[in-house]
């Protein structure tokens, strides 16, 4: 005790020390170590579940394209004059024979002019070598005549060669008068006759109706309009040839145009080739067709397209995040036992979207509860 009392005088800084640590750390052990464990367990979150529960799925691939028109119509002509007068505009609706614009026949009309003239003398030409023709008939024929009064003036050898000679002379006017006749009548229905229909054709009118929805401009030649219907609308949409032959017509489509609105469709139509697009991928034109159109439906609109590829109900749905993977790779949900803990159960997977995958598995029932994010390997 005595050297106790010596060691404590001679070192009392340590001692005081030594018994402010004794101190700190008791109130530690009793107060701040507690408060610590305490905030360290409140800080782990809780694990996030979710019910299980049967319902529906579906495969679906989207593309995204724009409305157009079941029918659309170019109107156009090969004819080289320009429009000269436009008879409609762009959104009005035209009837089936409608006049759409007129092309400016100036030129034409010039040309007509001078063919008719030349035609005209073309025909007196014509007309003159026929009557020729038609005089040297009636000449052969009145000379036969004649020669058959002599008959008795000379002897019968020579009266028969007359005869022939004749008959000769007038087959001979007759083949004259009608290669006379058909140049005649090909003078008449040679140029002139197509001039006249180009000059028909320069009236441009719808063949079908519908609604214009771009036209020309006033001297613009070539394509005059297009004439679509808007109560026939479809949405087009290109699909790259790795995912081509999953689709199928006939399969249900769900559609968002860029005003939000949301349409039912169904695919109409798989274009049988390719086409290469700029960037040189092969893509396959396809067509969908409105179920429901309404006004609110417009040409021209961009469009998403939800193809429903494969649909299953009745079936256990999972989000892909509460899948996880067991050590021999088997795909597993994580399932809450009684204790509270959760431990692995094999399952199948099926149909898979997006977001969500079809389960199924002997263990899994109605109400149980995983884990909303299934934990990683060796985790």
């Amino acid at each position: 005790m005595t050297k106790i009392k010596t060691f404590m005088g001679r070192h009392k800084k340590l001692c005081i020390l030594v018994g402010v640590l004794a101190v700190l750390y008791l109130g530690y052990s009793l107060i701040l170590k507690p408060r610590a464990a305490a905030a360290a367990a409140a800080a782990i979150p809780p694990v996030q579940t979710l019910t299980l529960e049967q319902g529906e799925i579906c495969s679906t691939l989207s593309a995204s394209g724009t409305v157009t028109s079941d029918t659309v119509c170019e109107v156009s002509t090969t004819l080289t004059y320009p429009v000269a007068e436009l008879k409609v505009a762009v959104g009005d609706r035209v009837q089936e024979g409608d006049v759409i614009a007129l092309l400016d026949t100036e030129s034409l009309d010039a040309d007509i002019a001078a063919r008719q003239k030349d035609q005209s003398a073309s025909a007196q030409k014509a007309q003159l070598a026929v009557d020729q023709a038609a005089r040297r008939v009636e000449d052969a024929k009145n000379k036969k005549k004649i020669d058959e009064e002599r008959w008795g003036d000379m002897d019968r050898t020579a009266w028969d060669d007359l005869m022939r000679s004749d008959s000769l002379a007038i087959e001979d006017a007759q083949d004259a008068l009608n290669n006379a006749i058909l140049d005649q009548k090909s003078q008449s229905s040679s140029d002139l006759q197509k001039l006249y229909q180009n000059k028909a054709d320069c009236t441009i009118t719808a063949p079908k109706a519908g609604v214009i929805t771009s036209l020309a401009k006033v001297g613009g030649t070539g394509t005059i309009a297009t004439i679509e219907d808007p109560a026939l609308p479809l949405l087009e949409v290109n699909i790259k040839e790795y995912d081509i032959n999953r689709i199928q017509t006939g399969q249900a489509v769900q559609i968002t145009t860029g005003a939000q609105d949301t349409f039912s469709g169904t695919v109409s139509l798989i274009a049988p080739k390719a086409e290469k697009s700029s960037s040189g991928e092969n893509l396959f034109a396809v067509r969908i067709r409105f179920e429901n159109p309404s006004d609110a439906l417009k040409l021209g609109m961009s469009a998403k397209a939800q193809i429903t590829l494969d649909k299953r109900e009745n079936v256990f749905v999972v989000p892909l995040d509460a899948l996880g993977t067991d050590p021999e790779g088997n795909a597993v949900v994580y399932a809450k036992q009684p204790d509270g803990s959760f431990s692995p159960l094999v399952v199948t997977t099926g149909l898979e979207s997006d977001f969500e995958a079809e389960i199924s598995g002997e263990g899994l029932s109605e109400g149980m509860e995983i884990q909303s994010l299934a934990p990683e390997m060796g985790a």
